[in-house]
């Protein structure tokens, strides 16, 4: 990304304040710098975004890649909106696998909300897999992973 791109996008995402704070020699790399992480976590909200739209649809295989991008990138990604979604896709879907994928990904959504769901689910599941499933993502929750 070219310099005169990344002041661009300084600009352009209301980055307040990083003028302010111009070292005393001018040097404009922390300018460099801020535009590079606003980029950055602008480009993840997108991401996040996106997801979240995945999630809404009813298309299984567009629902799956982004429980696996959600699964992969859970400490970069914000999909708290899409937590019913992801509940409604263990609860009600036919598929064992993708019931699991579902939970795993609860798992992964930076929501106690979801994690209390799937304690109080675990007594009334019938698969051994999913409540095996189910132990093991509570744990790592609470275990700080």
């Amino acid at each position: 990304m070219t310099r005169a791109t990344l002041a661009v996008a300084v600009l352009l995402l209301g980055w307040a304040g990083v003028a302010q704070a111009a070292p005393p020699d001018d040097d404009p790399q922390h300018l460099y710098d801020a535009a590079r992480e606003a980029v950055e976590k602008a480009r993840w909200d997108v991401f996040s975004k996106r997801l979240v739209e995945a999630l809404h649809t009813k298309h299984d295989g567009l629902r799956e890649a982004a429980m696996r991008l959600i699964i992969q990138y859970g400490d970069r990604v914000d999909v708290k909106d899409a937590v019913f979604d992801v509940m409604r896709l263990y609860r009600d879907h036919d598929d064992e696998n993708l019931r699991r994928m579902a939970i795993v990904t609860l798992g992964s959504m930076k929501s106690n909300w979801a994690i209390s769901f799937l304690r109080l689910s675990e007594e009334y599941e019938k698969s051994p897999a999913l409540k095996q499933t189910i132990r093991a993502v509570v744990a790592r929750h609470h275990n700080g992973g």
